[in-house]
């Protein structure tokens, strides 16, 4: 079985002509705003925004420091999400990395534009079938179910 689900890409200008797209979805039962990033090779979550959400948990510490969100190495922690919704599509047993996006925010937040809790990867996208209808601006997720 196909689940299919469409969510609406909210855009902001950044400057003229540089925009960011972001998207909501639900981790457990608490609301979440991601920044949509096909750069991003794993979906991250800010450290102090995931243990407001789901409380304090130890994370595994990672090895290797992640590249890139602003900064030249970022230090990398990992943990399970028991579920991250889409919508109607709800995935479980998902893995994220949680690092500190306090530059991030801090940079949105001199823009005047609202925090973000996390950032929406490549691996859930791909995980998801995902398609950003620019034009439209929708991302259209599709999850294959046995």
């Amino acid at each position: 079985m196909i689940t299919k689900e469409t969510l609406p890409i909210h855009m902001v200008e950044i400057e003229p002509g540089n925009y960011h797209l972001f998207v909501s979805c639900k981790v457990g039962r608490n609301n979440a705003w991601l920044l949509l990033d096909t750069g991003a090779s794993k979906t991250a979550f800010d450290f102090t925004k995931i243990e407001t959400m789901l409380g304090s948990h130890k994370h595994e510490q990672k090895e290797i420091h992640s590249v890139g969100l602003g900064s030249n190495q970022v230090q990398t922690h990992l943990r399970i999400l028991s579920s991250l919704k889409f919508g109607c599509i709800k995935i479980a047993n998902v893995e994220i990395a949680v690092l500190n996006l306090s530059h991030v925010n801090e940079a949105y937040e001199m823009l005047g534009y609202r925090h973000i809790d996390g950032v929406l990867g490549s691996d859930i996208l791909m995980h998801l079938k995902a398609q950003i209808n620019m034009a439209k601006m929708l991302l259209q997720l599709k999850l294959k179910t046995d």
